[in-house]
């Protein structure tokens, strides 16, 4: 069953007034570590999956690819022939594969390949951005966000309602979160070229963005 989008592209894409801004930085230690994303609304302030797409729908350019998607909430709220996949189902309509190294895809298929939140999930995540890389064309472009190790590490030992904890912890090759340099030294490593970063949520979370090398075909 689909679940029903707690926001919509047009909400995602308007200016948050100041009152919001305020009410939010003072929800910071409730939206951050104590309470379940999903609670956040109902107290009025953001929810941290609502920051990261407001971040990344910016920077999506003709068909996306997300990869890690989970209720696939970005493919939705961006609309067109856009796919979301994943390895476990959370629902929304993705498209489920053993592992993203090998997807379903022919090169150069998309436009925009997103990793949000969730490379550092990813065990062979080297592997899994040489695959963006080939079903990216030439001047196609990556974005991924990402917390660093040391709040990943704090924030994995505090949050209770983590989607780790109810699968009995993290598997071999996951980790809290990635460094600025492990995260450009990887999109690097697949090939990718002018990697830079952008902090967003009061700078306690990355922005990344790269681009494949080459000129992108006139449509």
């Amino acid at each position: 069953m689909t679940d029903v989008l707690p926001f919509t592209k047009a909400q995602l894409q308007r200016a948050r007034s100041l009152v919001r801004h305020a009410w939010d930085l003072a929800g910071l230690p409730f939206r951050f570590a104590l309470l379940p994303d999903a609670w956040n609304k109902r107290c009025g302030w953001s929810s941290l999956e609502e920051e990261r797409l407001r971040a990344v729908l910016p920077q999506v350019e003709g068909r996306l690819l997300d990869v890690g998607c989970g209720a696939n909430r970005l493919v939705r709220c961006y609309g067109g022939d856009s796919v979301g996949v994943d390895v476990h189902d959370f629902g929304g309509g993705a498209l489920i594969v053993d592992d993203t190294r090998h997807l379903p895809f022919d090169d150069g298929s998309f436009d925009t390949v997103s990793f949000v939140a969730c490379l550092n999930h990813i065990p062979y995540r080297a592997e899994a951005l040489r695959e963006a890389y080939r079903v990216l064309p030439p001047g196609g472009r990556i974005v991924l966000t990402m917390i660093n190790r040391l709040f990943g590490r704090v924030g994995h030992a505090i949050w209770w309602y983590g989607e780790d904890r109810h699968r009995g912890g993290m598997a071999e090759g996951e980790t809290g979160g990635l460094n600025v340099s492990e995260v450009i030294d990887l999109l690097g490593g697949a090939g990718f070229e002018n990697a830079r970063r952008r902090r967003f949520c009061y700078g306690m979370n990355g922005l990344y963005l790269a681009t494949k090398p080459g000129l992108r075909k006139a449509a």
